[in-house]
């Protein structure tokens, strides 16, 4: 069996560069040097030589939680309290099945691939696949598998061979909308980040339903949608910049996220403003931060626990080759009214 010391012998690496790659530590890890040890490990078959000493104990008992995220590993960013609520709820519900978790936040669909090989996950959870990698993890998954909150790309059908559980973004976004509306709130913004026309999964599900709604009532959409900055480093200039520009006429920020309405109550309350009374302030995801702000935040709500344990509940369904009824659910968002909108109509 090849070692990780023939591996860096082979490739000219240092072993510990060898294992970084292993486990998906590639961030000091020249592009070159990647791709040439990545190919050892493919040449001698590494992964598969670790499962076999894995699987020789009866199988690995483990459950992996994967998380593709780039722009966040790229940036270092590891503050979204959504990411810590879910992995606690998966973990928790893997536990109780006498499971072990397993969690690897990943840049790539190769690096994912990798690493649920090298450690033989019995299943994983994937989380963050973008619509455009689905057909190569369906060509290439053999591992029983549930995503989170994926959407079907219209130049992919194998939404009929995954399985999925997710928030019914939409429906939740246009009931959001639906309230601003009611409250007099005329010129929303819906604001995430990166180019609004490259948006996907629930960043573009979310805007499709803030769109709809403000179509139904006869609004126009037009200047609906604000690309905000990929890296989040950046977020508070830009946001510093909106400000300034008295937010482009207005009436409401609905960001796709309470980490991102969050910073931006800390940025506009900063500026000497006023929330509601100077700009209403709406999140989503209903984590700690909503509840914890000051305003408290009007958000939607999602149940992560029930998320979680749905995607547990299909994920040793596969397992155990027991018949799956329903491979889409999709869990319904609760409006949650906090103190950041202003009433522009009385009720």
């Amino acid at each position: 069996m090849v070692s990780i010391k023939e591996i860096a012998k082979y490739t000219g690496a240092s072993p510990t560069t060898v294992s970084n790659v292993i486990h998906g530590r590639t961030g000091k890890v020249s592009q070159e040097k990647f791709q040439q040890i990545q190919a050892a490990l493919e040449k001698f078959n590494y992964s598969e030589q670790m499962a076999g000493r894995i699987l020789a104990n009866n199988g690995s008992r483990i459950i992996g939680l994967i998380i593709q995220d780039n722009i966040g590993l790229t940036d270092r960013e590891f503050s979204n309290p959504y990411v810590g609520e879910l992995t606690q709820a998966i973990e928790y519900h893997v536990r109780k099945q006498g499971y072990y978790l397993m969690y690897h936040k990943s840049q790539s669909f190769d690096e994912s691939l990798r690493v649920m090989q090298s450690w033989q996950m019995e299943g994983v959870i994937l989380s963050g696949v973008q619509p455009r990698e689905l057909a190569q993890w369906y060509q290439h998954l053999k591992t029983p598998a549930i995503f989170l909150d994926v959407f079907q790309d219209e130049t992919v059908d194998v939404a009929a061979e995954i399985c999925n559980v997710g928030l019914d973004d939409k429906v939740a976004a246009a009931k959001m909308t639906a309230y601003l509306i009611q409250a007099g709130h005329r010129e929303i913004a819906f604001l995430s980040r990166g180019k609004s026309e490259r948006w996907q999964g629930v960043d573009a599900q979310r805007r499709d339903g803030v769109l709809q709604e403000m179509r139904d009532h006869g609004l126009p959409v037009t200047t609906v949608c604000q690309g905000m900055p990929k890296y989040f480093s950046e977020i508070e200039a830009w946001l510093d910049a909106f400000i300034q520009r008295r937010f482009d006429g207005k009436t409401v920020l609905f960001f796709a996220s309470d980490l991102l309405a969050a910073v931006a109550l800390s940025r506009i309350q900063g500026a000497g403003l006023t929330i509601p009374d100077d700009i209403s302030v709406v999140g989503f995801d209903g984590n700690i931060l909503s509840r914890f702000a000051s305003p408290k935040l009007t958000t939607i709500s999602q149940d992560v626990n029930l998320k979680a344990e749905k995607a547990l509940t299909m994920l040793f369904q596969k397992i155990n080759l027991e018949p799956i009824l329903a491979r889409n659910i999709l869990i319904s968002g609760s409006l949650i009214e906090g103190e950041t909108v202003k009433q522009l109509l009385s009720k």
